[in-house]
This record gives structure tokens, C-alpha cells and sequence, in this order.
């Protein structure tokens, strides 16, 4: 596809998209929950305060605070309740959220509040294009091309749209770490990177048979990336392991960690299941695994057990202590955060970063994609 096709396609689909009514996209707050208060205020717009059953409805004015007491959310004045809404009553606005201990936040959307486990659970239930640019700042920071914007924001809304009802049994779609996709509010979102995900507005990435691509990500895979099978025991077609140069000068290409020869030769005559000599890990290109396959030690597994930033690394002995040098950050599968950037940078197109590191996919509004899921409102 090339550019002027691309930016074509692009404002078609927003001026299709700006007609229709927003879909909207639960998003268990679960940094904010487990809390004994939720205090909140109007950061723009105006919001109110109501109940599921429509009791009552107080506009909010200044400060509210709820509290979690005797299992039940506390408001001053209100009677107590199992389950509160906090609704904005203008289009686009913002509420201001402080949670002892987690700072300040701004969200878009509505906001449920209810008892889980004793303490206070928050779930935004926000349109699915005000969400994204909380996503897009989080993950990948501000200071960058906007052609990276529109590609991360291609990748999260992807993202998104096949992790619907990943948290179901929970209340939401997706939560708010890295289980699916970090967010922490609006607060620190700019113009470049509105524009980033307006100008994608509802586009995916889908496979051969249309159907939304599982769109990982991360944020530096250290020159080359790896296939799904590496991570997930389950070769993917369009996530392969492809070469990558332009994340090498970011941050988190490099990076070197100390550990005991001991615990190191230990943890793996655990994996192996026999005693055996220490080895130095000495690998020239990525593996799926140490030393050789024949062991089947998945470099995965040495990353979780010892915190190591990637799965590609080399492993030096120095007597009391294995001097592990590695390259990249993160699991190493997909789309490289940092070689993007630095193709953004380097004046490369949305769909060609795209095409780089999802191979054989294609573009459509995720309205068109085959089994596009439903989105609904959190009381249905």
C-alpha cells in the first residue's frame, strides 16, 4: 500500500467513524482499586453522581470522596451503596481521580465504583478512541515522529479489540497493566498524539482470514525480534522473527546484570534435571534456547527466574559470579517500540513500520473484520 493510498484510506474511514456513535471499552482500573477511599472533582466538563437503580443523582460540585466502609461505599449525606456511577454530563469531560498513594489522574468516560474483596474496585467505561491516547502515552512516551503514534496507535487499538472480554469474569474487558495494555488516564497526552490515533480511527491489523491479529508488542528487541513459538510454545504466521538495527542507539537495547555462579548453575541443573558442569552461554544470533534444544531450556524461563530485561543475552562466568550482557527489553515477539520510533524518525511510512514487524497482515476497520466483537455498555 503506499503512502497517498494509505492517508486515503485513513480519512475515510474518520469521516465514516465521526458519524457513527462511539463504542465503548471497559477498563478495569486495578491500579486505582483495593483502596479504602476514591476521592475525585471535575478536571473539565461536569459529572454527577448517581446510583445503578436511578435512586438518586447528585451533581458533583468540588471534591467527593467515597469510602469504603462496613463492605459498603460510603458517600457523605447519601445513603450507603454496593455499587456507584460516577457520570460525566458533558461531551469530553474529564475526570480528576486521587487514590492515597497513586497520585493524580484525569479519565475519560464514566466511572464504576463498587466492593470487591473488602476494599474499593474502579472500572472506566470510556469510548474506545478516548481510551487509546492514554494507552499510546503510556506505552510509548511523548517526544516521537507522529508516524509512530499512528503505528502504536494501530497496534493498542488492535490490541484492544482482540483482548475484549480478556477480564470478563472480573466486570471489564481489559485492565490497566501490563497483563493487557498500561494506562494511567489522559493527564499527559498531547496534540501529536491525539492526532496519531484520530488519524487511525478505527483501523486494525487482521490476518489472511480477517480476523484482528493478536498485535504484541514491546519495547526493544536488542536487533532482532522473535518468533511467537520462542515465547508461547506456538508458532505464529505474522509473528516472526525479523532483523531490526534502528532500536540499537535507544535506551534499552543494551544492558548487563550480575548473579551467583551458584544460583546460576543450580537453576539450571533444575531445568535439565541432571548434574552437570557450568557452561558459559556464548550466543551469536537469538535462541529460543539455552545452550541447545536438546535440553529445551527456554531463554524465556531464564528471564522470568532471574528478572533479566530480554531472552537475549550471553552468560560469562567469573568465578563466585555469571556476568549475564544482553540485549533488548521485553519479550521480543512483534512490534519493536523502539525500532519504530527510530524508522518514525528516520521518515519511514505508518504502513511500512507496520508491515515490518507483522508480516502478511492487512489493514480494515475492525467493523469489517470477520467475528468484529460487540461492544457494550457495562450494564447490559
Amino acid at each position: 500500500m503506499n503512502r497517498i493510498l494509505f492517508i486515503a484510506l485513513l480519512a475515510g474511514v474518520s469521516m465514516l467513524s465521526a458519524a457513527r456513535a462511539q463504542e465503548l471499552v471497559k477498563v478495569g482500573l486495578l491500579e486505582l482499586s483495593n483502596a479504602s477511599s476514591f476521592t475525585c472533582s471535575s478536571a473539565s466538563g461536569a459529572h454527577r453522581l448517581i446510583s445503578p437503580t436511578g435512586d438518586f443523582a447528585q451533581t458533583i460540585s468540588g471534591k467527593l470522596t467515597v469510602r469504603c466502609q462496613s463492605g459498603k461505599l460510603s458517600v457523605s449525606g447519601l445513603p450507603d451503596q454496593t455499587h456507584l456511577i460516577i457520570q460525566p454530563l458533558i461531551d469530553g469531560s474529564l475526570l480528576r481521580v486521587s487514590v492515597p498513594g497513586k497520585g493524580l489522574r484525569k479519565m475519560p468516560g464514566l466511572v464504576h465504583l463498587f466492593i470487591h474483596n473488602g476494599s474499593i474496585r474502579c472500572v472506566l467505561e470510556t469510548p474506545l478512541e478516548a481510551y487509546l491516547p492514554g494507552v499510546v502515552v503510556a506505552e510509548g512516551g511523548k517526544g516521537h515522529a507522529p508516524n509512530y503514534y499512528q503505528a502504536q496507535s494501530i497496534v493498542c487499538r488492535t490490541y484492544t479489540i482482540q483482548a475484549l472480554g480478556r477480564h470478563a469474569i472480573e466486570g471489564f474487558d481489559v485492565c490497566d497493566g501490563v497483563h493487557c495494555q498500561v494506562f494511567k488516564g489522559v493527564s499527559t497526552v498531547n496534540d501529536t498524539i491525539r492526532e496519531g490515533v484520530w488519524a487511525t480511527r478505527d483501523l486494525i491489523l487482521v490476518d489472511e482470514q480477517k480476523q484482528p491479529i493478536v498485535a504484541a508488542f514491546h519495547s526493544n528487541c536488542g536487533g532482532h525480534t522473535q518468533g511467537a513459538e520462542a515465547v508461547w510454545q506456538r508458532a505464529v504466521p505474522y509473528l516472526a522473527g525479523v532483523s531490526d538495527a534502528f532500536c540499537l542507539t535507544y535506551p534499552h537495547s543494551h544492558w548487563e546484570q550480575l548473579i551467583s555462579t551458584q544460583k546460576w548453575s543450580d537453576w539450571l541443573e533444575s531445568e535439565r534435571g541432571y548434574e552437570s558442569e557450568i557452561d558459559n552461554w556464548l550466543p551469536t544470533k537469538r535462541s529460543a534456547f539455552l545452550m541447545d534444544s536438546v535440553d529445551a531450556i527456554r531463554t524465556a524461563r531464564a528471564r522470568s527466574a532471574f528478572g533479566f530485561r530480554s531472552g537475549f543475552f550471553i552468560a560469562l562466568e567469573e568465578g563466585d559470579s555469571t556476568r549475564v550482557i544482553g540485549q533488548g527489553f521485553g519479550h521480543g515477539v512483534g512490534f519493536c517500540q523502539e525500532g519504530a520510533m527510530g524508522r518514525a524518525a528516520a521518515g519511514h511510512g505508518v504502513w511500512e513500520i507496520l508491515k515490518h514487524y507483522y508480516r502478511g497482515v492487512s489493514l480494515l476497520p475492525w467493523q469489517e473484520s470477520e467475528g468484529a466483537p460487540v461492544l457494550k455498555d457495562l450494564g447490559e
